[in-house]
């Protein structure tokens, strides 16, 4: 008997491209570009287009689904039923099932044709690409990958106001925590960096920028003990949520402080936490 098991890997919370999903065999070995859209939409139709590349060493047969979709109050992605002002409702994607033999690329081609007029703000819908059971492995266990593209659509007149309410340290978990009101009618999202140094170290937010992308075969300074990205999961139209990013805290032994430094919606946050 033949056991299942699928892995939904979502994509609309990032906004890399051309992400690989896995580095080994299984659950997909796939690449997609790109990973999330942001497309203003109005009365006129919007065309757009996913690339997906098979890096398997054998074929794998997708099938296309379209959701509305929220986040609930653990930053967890949410189905929601469709409505007349959800933007899954206005889209037609081609082609909805395929198989990409090995080494190759599936071009999925989709457009967005509103039926009535957009209500200003932000409209998403969630593509999900499934794959689906293969013919060659008739027993055991197969995972199988649910790979989920973001589409945020926007119509006029947008109104972004997100303010930063607190940014705290727990030492214990090595976590940071970032609290954000959105009062606007579109997703805000922190983009931006922290970084680790020894108290007495840290350079100024003026020198930061040269740290950040340090080279991995260039000693670091004594004082600079490491840096990574912020968590840019986004914070929805509405809603207050505290999001975490998690770190790698030094020698028990070692006293340190970690700097935030990035933006939302375009205001520049630096943060020093002792």
């Amino acid at each position: 008997m033949k056991r299942i098991v699928t892995l939904t890997i979502l994509l609309l919370l990032s906004s890399l491209s051309w992400r690989l999903l896995c580095a080994e065999e299984p659950p997909g070995q796939v690449a997609v570009s790109p990973a999330m859209f942001e497309i203003n939409i109005g009365s006129k139709p919007v065309n757009e287009s996913i690339r997906i590349k098979n890096l398997k060493k054998n074929p794998v047969t997708l099938k296309v689904e379209v959701y509305n979709w929220t986040l609930d109050e653990q930053n967890k992605l949410k189905i929601l039923p469709p409505d007349s002002q959800s933007l899954d409702q206005w889209m037609i994607i081609n082609p909805v099932s395929f198989t990409i033999d090995p080494g190759n690329e599936q071009v999925i081609r989709f457009s967005i044709r509103p039926r009535t007029l957009p209500n200003p703000g932000e409209h998403r819908a969630v593509i999900y690409f499934a794959e689906q059971l293969s013919p060659t492995n008739p027993g055991g266990v197969e995972i199988l990958f649910k790979l989920g593209v973001g589409v945020y659509g926007y119509a006029e007149k947008i109104q972004r106001s997100a303010s930063l309410q607190g940014v705290t340290l727990d030492r214990a978990s090595g976590t940071l925590k970032v609290d954000i009101q959105n009062s606007g009618n579109v997703h805000t999202r922190l983009k931006g960096e922290y970084a680790l140094w020894k108290k007495d170290g840290f350079p100024g937010f003026k020198s930061i920028g040269s740290y950040m992308n340090w080279p991995r075969d260039k000693k670091r300074p004594d004082w600079f003990i490491g840096s990574g990205s912020m968590n840019n999961t986004p914070v929805l139209a509405g809603q207050r949520r505290t999001i975490t990013t998690k770190f790698d805290p030094p020698d028990k032994n070692t006293g340190y402080i970690v700097t935030v430094s990035g933006t939302i919606d375009g205001k520049k946050i630096e943060k020093i936490l002792q």
